[in-house]
């Protein structure tokens, strides 16, 4: 075979095996880009970041979560309950504003409109740049322009990682329990101990930090949100607190920064409440705030267990907890009030 030849055979050979893995991955579809599973198979969801794309676009459901790695711990099958009808978890760990505006867009386009949208909010969401994300977002999955979907379909990592693994998990019935997608609380360990190891306590600081800057961020992050509140008027957006542990607010107290993450709270609540779709909970309760002050709870300062998400979920459905633009201003000055009398040294002893 003469080098001409042989250069013919090598393009035809890459093109075709090019067109097979389209095919399988086209085929299989383990991102959901173009269809739910065929072939009686079941849905293989291992892949935050991956597969939230295509369950927004292909899936049927009533609610979806969305949010970052403080509403990971829902179990769907309470939210179902707490929400009415079938509930999908779209979260990212480690998400925010800026990346939530994929999700949004996607689910902006689906007819009928998403019944609830639920999703945390949090001073590290407050805190996030709003121009540019954190973590990588395999952005080609979230548009629908087709010539990109080469990164798709002609990919070798999603043949391996997704297609090959939807097929193998699928024959062994290694399916993964989607009720409890993302739970990751049998990955870590919680309690006092594991939390306050990993916890340096700050010398205090006398100098106050100033609000203004915060203020403004968490403005220019709601405001990614306000174009999907207006275009879906019929979906319910509910947002609350994440309620972090009292070892937080200690390291917020001892840094001067409470008085900042009380602008935030108030600026956040001032916005959100302008809209008739937008529901919004901060819970100062003697058992919420037992939570927060009970390490046991938790597996660093801010993350806690299913069982939390559980009371979260129990709570909306009673819609207990509800900021309204009358009394917001008071649900957050009672929730400062106790974060400035609490008995900090009490955790350490």
């Amino acid at each position: 075979m003469n080098g001409k030849m042989y250069s013919k055979t090598v393009v035809i050979a890459v093109i075709a095996v090019l067109l097979l893995i389209g095919t399988v991955n086209v085929l299989i579809d383990p991102l959901f880009q173009y269809h739910k599973p065929l072939f009686g198979l079941e849905p293989v969801i291992t892949s935050e970041r991956y597969q939230d794309a295509g369950i927004a676009k292909n899936f049927e459901f009533d609610n979806a979560v969305i949010g970052n790695s403080l509403s990971e711990n829902f179990v769907l099958s309470e939210l179902d309950d707490a929400l009415g009808g079938k509930t999908v978890k779209l979260t990212a760990s480690g998400s925010h504003a800026l990346d939530w505006t994929y999700i949004l867009k996607l689910l902006s386009r689906r007819a009928p409109q998403t019944k609830t949208v639920l999703c945390n909010l949090d001073p590290y969401i407050f805190a996030a740049s709003h121009t540019e994300l954190k973590h990588y977002l395999p952005d080609y999955l979230y548009d629908r322009f087709l010539l990109n979907d080469v990164n798709y379909l002609f990919n070798f990592t999603i043949l391996g990682d997704f297609t090959l693994d939807t097929l193998k998990k699928n024959k062994n019935g290694n399916i993964p329990d989607y009720d409890r997608f993302e739970v990751w609380d049998d990955d870590v360990e919680y309690g006092r101990d594991v939390v306050l190891k990993n916890y340096k306590r700050a010398e205090i600081s006398e100098d106050p930090r100033d609000t203004s800057d915060y203020t403004e961020n968490i403005a220019d992050n709601i405001a990614l949100l306000i174009p999907y509140f207006e275009k879906m008027p019929d979906t319910d957006f509910v947002f609350f607190f994440s309620p972090f542990s009292m070892l937080f607010w200690d390291s917020q107290i001892r840094s001067g920064s409470v008085q900042m993450q009380k602008a935030g709270y108030l600026k956040a609540c001032e916005m959100l409440s302008e809209y008739d779709n937008v529901r919004l909970y901060l819970w100062t309760d003697d058992q919420m705030f037992g939570i927060m002050g009970d390490l046991d709870h938790y597996v660093d300062e801010a993350h806690y267990g299913p069982e939390v998400c559980s009371l979260i979920a129990s709570r909306i459905k009673a819609e207990q907890g509800l900021l309204t633009q009358e009394n917001y201003k008071e649900g957050v000055d009672k929730f400062f009030d106790f974060i400035y009398s609490f008995d900090y040294d009490s955790l350490f002893e």
